[in-house]
C-alpha cells in the first residue's frame, strides 16, 4: 500500500571487511529495528548447520523483504566487483536483479566508505543507482532519516495531487479572455496611486462589454439547444471570474470608486438579454446564455460590496434605476435592479424537463456549482440574494428580485444584516439599502407594505425557503442597542 505505515522487512548485505565495521553494521540494524524495521542478518538468522550461499539467494529473492540495504565499504566494493566471495555470490544473485530489472527499487546502497579520489565505494552494477551516505556522524542523522522515510514510503518532498485539465486546454473552441491581465495593471495603478487608474477602470470595463459579443447563441427551436447554453455558460465562467477579482481590486484599493461607471456598465447588460435591433427571426431562450451570466454576475457583486461592508454603495445599485431601450419599440424605459434577474427558461423548464432532472432549479444548481472559489462562499451569494429580494419587495415595485438560490436554504434561513439592526450604531451603517433615514420611517414602510400584502399569495413555491418579511425584520428590535 502507497505510503503504508505497516512495518517493512529488509535484509542488509555487508562485507566481514572489521570487527568495527562488523559491528557498525550491528548497531544500523539494531537502531532500525528501534524504528519499526523488520531487519533480517546474518548474525541474528544464519544458524549454524545452514548453507550460507543459499540463505543468501533465499533473503534476495524471498518477496517479504521490500527492501535489501546494501551496505558498501572498499572491501563489498572489491570483493563484489571481482564476484568473491560471500560478496561474491551476492553480487551475482542482486547484479541479476538490477541489471533485468533497470526500475528495480529494492536495492539500496548504504555508502559507508569514499575511495582516494573521492567516489563513493560502490559496486560497479549499482554506481549509477541512488545511494543513502552514511559515511560520517555529520552526514548521518539526516540521511538516516532518509533511508527511514524510503522504507516507509513516506519521502519528505511529496508529489502534489494531480488537478483537472484546464478548461483552455480541453475546449475545442478557445477564446481567449481580452480582460486578461488588467485587472493585474489596475491593482498596480490603485497601488501606485496613479492617474491612470480611472482610466484603466472605465477600459475594463468597455472590454467585458465587447467581450460578451463573443458568447451570442441562435437556434433556440432546436431539441438540445439547452446542451449549448449550459456548454457556453461555462465558457462564460473565467470572464465572471476576472469580474470577480476586478470587483474585489476596485473596490479594495481605490478610496473612492465612480459608481456610476459600474452603473452605466450595469445598464449595457440589460439589452443582452433581449433581442438585439438587427434580429428578426429568434426565440426567447436564445439569450438565456446571458440572463444566467447577468443574474449570477449581480448576485456576486452585490455580496462583494456586503463583504466589505460598502454598505452605502450597495444601496446606490439597488436603490437606482437603469434605464435600456426596449427591442421591441426602441422607447427609453427603466427598472429597478430586478431588471437583472430574468428568467433563463432554457435551464428551469426545457432542460429540466427534457432530461427529467426534476430540479427545483437549475439556474440555483449552476450557481452553486460555480461556488468554488476561496473569496466569495455560496452562503455570502445566498444571503445577497435574499437581500435583494427583501429589500426590492419593499420597495413594494411591480416586480420583485426572486431569490432562486433560497431552494438550497435551511427552513427558518434568516438575514445577518437584518438580525444586526437590533444594533441602532449597525442600522445607522445600513439604512441606506432601505432607503430610509431613520427608524421611524423604516418601521412605517414594514407597517404599510404588511398591511398591503396580508391577503396575497406568496407567489414563491414551498421549495423555496423564503420567510415573509415580517419574520425577518422584527421592527420592535430595530435600534434597541444603543
Amino acid at each position: 500500500m502507497k505510503g503504508s505505515t505497516a512495518q517493512p522487512k529488509v535484509f542488509i548485505s555487508y562485507s566481514w571487511t572489521s570487527p568495527q565495521h562488523e559491528q557498525w553494521v550491528l548497531d544500523l540494524a539494531e537502531r532500525l529495528s528501534g524504528d519499526g524495521i523488520v531487519v533480517v542478518l546474518d548474525k541474528w538468522d544464519l544458524k549454524e548447520g545452514q548453507d550460507k550461499h543459499v540463505f543468501m539467494e533465499q533473503m534476495v529473492n524471498d518477496e517479504s523483504i521490500k527492501k535489501v540495504l546494501v551496505v558498501c565499504d572498499r572491501v563489498y566494493q572489491t570483493k563484489a566487483d571481482v564476484r568473491k566471495g560471500g560478496v561474491g555470490t551476492e553480487t551475482q544473485l542482486i547484479s541479476k536483479e538490477v541489471y533485468e530489472n533497470t526500475v528495480q527499487e529494492k536495492f539500496i546502497p548504504i555508502v559507508r566508505e569514499y575511495d582516494d579520489t573521492g567516489k563513493p565505494c560502490i559496486p560497479h552494477y549499482m554506481a549509477s543507482r541512488i545511494y543513502i551516505d552514511l559515511s560520517s556522524d555529520e552526514k548521518f542523522e539526516e540521511n538516516y532519516q532518509k533511508l527511514i522515510r524510503n522504507l516507509y514510503d513516506k519521502p519528505l518532498i511529496k508529489r502534489p495531487p494531480l488537478g483537472t485539465v484546464p478548461a483552455y486546454i480541453v475546449e475545442e473552441e478557445q477564446i481567449t479572455l481580452k480582460t486578461s491581465h488588467k485587472v493585474v495593471e489596475i491593482k498596480n495603478a490603485l497601488l501606485n496611486d496613479r492617474r491612470s487608474a480611472n482610466g484603466l477602470i472605465a477600459d475594463y470595463l468597455d472590454t467585458v462589454i465587447s467581450s460578451l459579443e463573443d458568447f451570442r447563441l441562435s437556434g433556440g427551436s432546436v431539441t438540445d439547444f439547452d446542451d449549448r447554453v449550459v456548454e457556453t455558460i461555462e465558457k462564460m465562467l473565467p470572464l465572471r471570474d476576472d469580474f470577480i477579482d476586478f470587483t474585489f481590486t476596485v473596490f479594495k484599493y481605490q478610496e473612492v470608486v465612480d459608481l456610476d461607471k459600474f452603473h452605466n456598465f450595469f445598464e449595457k447588460l440589460v439589452p443582452f438579454s433581449c433581442r438585439p435591433e438587427n434580429v428578426q427571426s429568434y426565440t426567447d431562450v436564445d439569450y438565456d446564455n446571458y440572463k444566467f451570466f447577468t443574474y449570477e454576475l449581480i448576485l456576486n457583486f452585490v455580496a462583494i460590496l456586503l463583504k466589505l461592508k460598502k454598505y452605502k454603495e450597495v444601496s446606490h445599485f439597488i436603490n437606482s434605476q437603469y434605464f435600456y431601450r426596449h427591442p421591441s419599440s426602441s422607447e427609453l424605459t427603466h427598472n429597478g435592479i430586478e431588471i437583472f434577474d430574468t428568467y433563463p427558461r432554457v435551464l428551469d423548464e426545457i432542460r429540466n424537463k427534457r432530461l427529467n432532472l426534476r430540479r427545483v432549479s437549475l439556474t440555483a444548481d449552476l450557481i452553486k456549482a460555480h461556488s468554488t472559489r476561496s473569496d466569495i462562499s455560496f452562503e455570502e451569494i445566498k444571503q445577497a440574494d435574499l437581500v435583494l429580494y427583501y429589500i426590492t419587495e419593499l420597495h413594494g415595485g411591480r416586480f420583485s428580485w426572486f431569490p432562486r438560490t433560497s431552494v438550497y436554504n435551511s427552513r427558518g434561513s434568516a438575514v445577518e444584516i437584518f438580525e444586526r439592526m437590533v444594533s441602532f450604531q449597525y442600522f445607522e451603517k445600513i439604512k441606506g439599502l432601505f432607503d430610509v433615514k431613520n427608524i421611524d420611517l423604516l418601521k412605517k414602510t414594514i407597517a404599510e407594505y404588511i398591511e398591503k400584502n396580508k391577503d396575497r399569495q406568496r407567489r414563491h413555491s414551498w421549495d423555496y425557503e423564503i420567510l415573509p418579511l415580517e419574520n425577518v425584520i422584527d421592527p420592535s428590535k430595530i435600534g434597541t442597542i444603543k
